[in-house]
């Protein structure tokens, strides 16, 4: 009888792998084997939110970038209280502005939807344009001839290689446009004015890019005084004919920013215009801007972001 009622309880299995009748669990033993898989469940639980703590805590990389960003930001406000000019002031200032809102590590890259054409202008093609009743015929196919030759010349991939035609075009150009246009029509209410206004962003982009260690080696600037005058001079008549801010000049505007020593500003300028830039463009400036301030963490970073992009250096 005994044997038939053990029969009648199921069989289970205990830790070991070992089929008994319940009677006959160590129950001893169970409870240990209970204390020990909670010790278990405990250790892996503590080793998952050490792993989570260990993702969020600062690399040492970042510890030191801070510890520069701050050293930094103190010896800013140094020179902000003891500027000179105004100009040191607002220099100082924005260098202090981009420098606070950096957090390393986290720079962020170029927006996505860069460039937003929505509130840019695209530069008018004389050719597509009825001529002015006002300007001969001969002088404005003169121009519209000039304009292709300079659009055709002025490209991103062949712009360091015809800069001499790039500036002799634009010079025509622009000089044609200014003597045969009437005051109105070079407005930038008006087509003709936004063609002339991108014949003088032309013209001051290619005389800036004549600065380019690459291209003065090829093409050395024999007056310095006699260029820096004509450099300015365009970029004055540009600045008055659009009376500044133009986002679809502001890469010139930075450079010249730049090439003053107010590489603050230049950096601010780009960082406040950059959904109105090409991410390439904007990522290599900002890059480059770092590098020239002298600030290896935050460069470095920004270095980085160029690469990950898909840019390189020509």
């Amino acid at each position: 009888m005994r044997s038939e009622q053990q029969t009648m309880y199921p069989l289970e299995c205990n830790m070991a792998g070992l089929f008994l009748s319940p009677q006959r669990i160590d129950r001893v033993g169970l409870c240990r084997w209970a204390w020990r898989i909670a010790m278990l469940l405990k250790a892996m639980l503590l080793t998952l939110v050490c792993l989570q703590v260990s993702a969020f805590a600062e690399t040492p990389r970042t510890v030191d970038a801070q510890r520069w960003q701050s050293q930094t930001l103190v010896s800013i406000e140094t020179k902000l209280e003891n500027a000179a000019s105004d100009d040191d002031r607002l220099e100082y200032s924005a260098r202090r502005s981009w420098l606070r809102r950096w957090k390393p590590g986290q720079m962020p890259t170029a927006p996505a939807d860069a460039p937003d054409e929505s509130e840019l202008m695209e530069e008018p093609v004389l050719a597509d344009l009825l001529r002015p009743e006002s300007v001969d015929a001969g002088a404005w196919k003169a121009m519209v001839d000039w304009q292709k030759q300079l659009i055709a010349s002025d490209t991103d991939d062949e712009r360091k290689d015809n800069l001499r035609t790039t500036i002799e075009l634009a010079s025509q150009l622009e000089k044609s446009l200014a003597d045969h246009l009437p005051a109105d029509l070079q407005s930038l209410a008006t087509p003709t004015g936004w063609s002339l206004a991108y014949t003088r962003y032309r013209l001051g982009r290619a005389l800036a890019y004549r600065e380019l260690p690459e291209v003065r080696e090829r093409w050395p600037i024999a007056n310095p005084d006699e260029y820096e005058s004509r450099l300015v001079a365009a970029f004055q008549r540009l600045t008055e004919q659009t009376k500044s801010g133009r986002r679809e000049f502001i890469l010139l505007q930075d450079r010249m920013f730049r090439r003053a020593g107010k590489k603050g500003r230049a950096l601010e300028l780009l960082e406040a215009n950059r959904h109105s830039i090409e991410p390439k463009w904007y990522l290599k400036k900002r890059r480059d801007l770092l590098q020239e301030l002298g600030w290896d963490p935050p460069y470095r970073e920004a270095a980085r972001l160029y690469l990950q992009a898909g840019y390189v250096d020509e």
